[in-house]
This record gives structure tokens, C-alpha cells and sequence, in this order.
């Protein structure tokens, strides 16, 4: 391997490790700036009325109230709809909506909106069974939207310090421990 080879690997691996945590922090930030100003009644910034009343049901079902909070009982659909309006680029919202769009439709024909949460859980695992054709575009919308739910709900302050093990000034770095070791609860970011 060259010299310069070398220099350009160092430094977009320092780039890369530069970038992480401001990508982070971006997402930290959008999480704590949405806390306490907004809430599941106000008006979202980005999505209309009916697209973000959909978007709290679907994530509900991904990610119900059991012993720990739903999505939306830690602001998930707010937050996302702050990620929306504040941060992604217009491509990439256009391309969410639009498939987010033949995602309503086929729920729309399932009748989600009135179904009840066994009935919702039902046709959410039937999209889940279609990653048989993973360019479908059903299963692409559902996918990028559970994966986001997933993604704000444990970057929120309760989830992480409440229900993860949390570590506010971490201490000793041991690389392997076994869930049981730790209460059996997984580590916050």
C-alpha cells in the first residue's frame, strides 16, 4: 500500500469517526428540542393532520404500551415529524412520502384506521411476511418506518434511562458480558 493511499484511508476514517457523533448529537438534539414544546394533539410541523394521526397508529403497533411506553408515549411520532421538517433532505422526504403514500393505501384497504390492536398487529405481520420481495414497496415503506421508530424510540431520554441500562459517565469498558450479568436489560447509546 502507498503512502498517500494510506493518508486517504486515515483521514476518512477520522472524517467517519467526526461525523458519528455529530450525526448523534443531531438526533439528540431534535429529541430534546421536541420534548415538553409539542404534543400528540398540537399541529405537526411537517406531515398533514391525517399522515401523522397514521403514523401514531402504525408506530403504536410496532411499538405498543406494555411494561414499557408505547412510541407515542415518548413523543416518537413527534420526533420523527421534527426529523422531517428540520433535517432530511427534500429527496429523501419525498421518497418517504411517497411510499409512505402506498403504505396508507394498502392499509387504508385493510381498514387499519378502525381496526382493533390484534386486528392492526394482523396486517402489520402480514406486510413483515412480504420481505419475500423486498422491492415492494408496501414492505420498503413499512421497513424505513419501523426502523426509525426503533431508531427515536431508544434515542429518547425516558427509554434509555428508565428501561436500558444507562451510564451517564461510563466506567470500565468490559467487550463481552452476558445480558443476565446486567439485570437483563441492554446498554443506552
Amino acid at each position: 500500500m502507498h503512502r498517500r493511499d494510506i493518508l486517504k484511508y486515515a483521514t476518512a476514517l477520522t472524517g467517519a469517526a467526526m461525523l458519528s457523533p455529530l450525526t448523534s448529537s443531531l438526533l439528540h438534539a431534535s429529541v430534546k428540542d421536541v420534548a415538553g414544546k409539542s404534543t400528540l394533539n398540537s399541529a405537526p410541523m411537517f406531515f398533514s393532520k391525517d399522515v401523522f394521526v397514521q403514523l401514531v397508529q402504525i408506530m403504536d403497533t410496532i411499538l405498543p404500551r406494555t411494561d414499557t411506553p408505547s412510541a407515542s408515549d415518548v413523543n416518537v411520532p413527534i420526533i420523527m415529524d421534527n426529523m422531517f421538517d428540520k433535517v432530511f433532505k427534500a429527496d429523501y422526504k419525498d421518497k418517504f412520502l411517497n411510499r409512505f403514500n402506498t403504505l396508507q393505501n394498502h392499509l387504508s384497504e385493510h381498514g387499519f384506521a378502525s381496526a382493533t390492536d390484534d386486528e392492526k398487529l394482523s396486517i402489520i405481520k402480514k406486510i413483515e411476511s412480504r420481505s419475500i420481495d423486498r422491492a415492494d414497496p408496501v414492505y420498503r415503506a413499512y421497513i424505513d418506518l419501523k426502523q426509525q421508530t426503533v431508531s427515536y424510540y431508544l434515542a429518547t431520554e425516558e427509554v434509555a434511562e428508565k428501561h436500558l441500562n444507562y451510564l451517564p459517565i461510563p466506567i470500565q469498558y468490559i467487550p463481552r458480558i452476558s445480558l443476565k450479568d446486567v439485570g437483563g436489560k441492554a446498554w443506552a447509546e
